[in-house]
């Protein structure tokens, strides 16, 4: 017996859930670069949550290594890996303490791009 391709193989809540979770990911629909790898957004997500720390740090928190956390960060900062403008989501500055590391904090693009999703999620916890 196979399933009616017309039913959903998820209830209603699952459903609901999807629905929310891609609006509350539309912000990052809306950028310029239409595809943005799940680990950019969540290496976004960290630096949100917790501005200043170094690669290696958010690197344990993902439990990753930390050449891919800079490739992640590079990325979304201001200039890529391949030296080209970057999502301008985040910017290094040099830690004045250590000059080996590099501190991440969020750009005012950064900053409204988390207030869209903010605002976006208010709105969807009021229905």
């Amino acid at each position: 017996m196979t399933a009616d391709p017309a039913q959903p193989s998820i209830g209603d809540e699952e459903i609901e859930s999807l629905e929310a979770l891609f609006d509350a990911l539309k912000p990052f629909f809306e950028m310029e670069h239409a595809v943005l790898p799940a680990a950019y957004i969540r290496a976004f997500i960290l630096v949100g949550k917790k501005e200043g720390l170094s690669v290696s740090e958010y690197a344990q928190q993902l439990q990753i290594s930390p050449t891919v956390m800079t490739r992640n960060l590079l990325d979304i900062g201001d200039r890529n890996r391949q030296r080209e403008k970057g999502l301008q989501l985040i910017t290094q500055e040099r830690d004045p303490y250590d000059l080996r590391k590099h501190r991440a904090r969020l750009t005012p693009r950064g900053r409204k791009l988390a207030h869209d999703i903010n605002v976006t999620l208010r709105r969807l916890r009021k229905k």
